[in-house]
């Protein structure tokens, strides 16, 4: 008999240690969201909440979130468009997406910028310079302000931010109105 499980989403776990400037700069990005939002809020900085996302990405259900913040949290999920339509399954209609994440500007000077830096403690393993706004828009979720910001530190993969806020939309089909 061959037993067969059921593949899960992996997350990649352990301390995400970001130089200082940084990691001082998204934790205030992060309070600050935290303190807007209310309800039922679903913060990905939560090894729990992170492993609510993964369960929602295998098909799960779960039941409706006001507010899912992630403060470079997504970095951790390997396929950023499952995380995203699980995040629009998760939110109540009207609920919240609070996201930052670093990006990297296309063209081939990314991949040589990204390349050196992958060893290093602070991207090691995780998922960095994916295009957050084309990804939002595989899902219902409307974007309501997209801004872009940049730090200046050496590591490449870690200079450039997107934040993104977007809510969940309803659909409404020919049956439903």
């Amino acid at each position: 008999m061959i037993a067969v499980s059921k593949p899960g989403t992996v997350i990649v776990e352990g301390n995400r240690r970001f130089p200082r400037s940084v990691d001082v700069a998204l934790d205030r990005r992060r309070a600050e969201a935290l303190r807007r939002a209310d309800g039922r809020v679903l913060d990905l900085s939560d090894e729990t909440a992170r492993k609510v996302l993964a369960s929602a990405i295998d098909g799960q259900t779960a039941p409706d979130w006001d507010w899912v913040i992630s403060v470079a949290e997504l970095i951790r999920f390997p396929d950023l468009t499952a995380a995203l339509g699980a995040i629009d399954r998760l939110l109540a209609p009207g609920g919240r997406l609070l996201a930052v994440e670093p990006v990297i500007r296309p063209g081939t000077i990314r991949v040589l910028a990204r390349a050196p830096w992958s060893a290093t403690p602070w991207v090691r393993g995780f998922h960095v310079g994916r295009d957050l706004v084309a990804a939002l828009r595989t899902t219902t979720l409307v974007s309501d302000d997209i801004s872009r910001f940049t730090f200046r530190i050496a590591v490449a993969p870690l200079r450039h931010f997107v934040s993104v806020e977007a809510r969940r939309v309803e659909l409404k089909t020919e049956e439903t109105k």
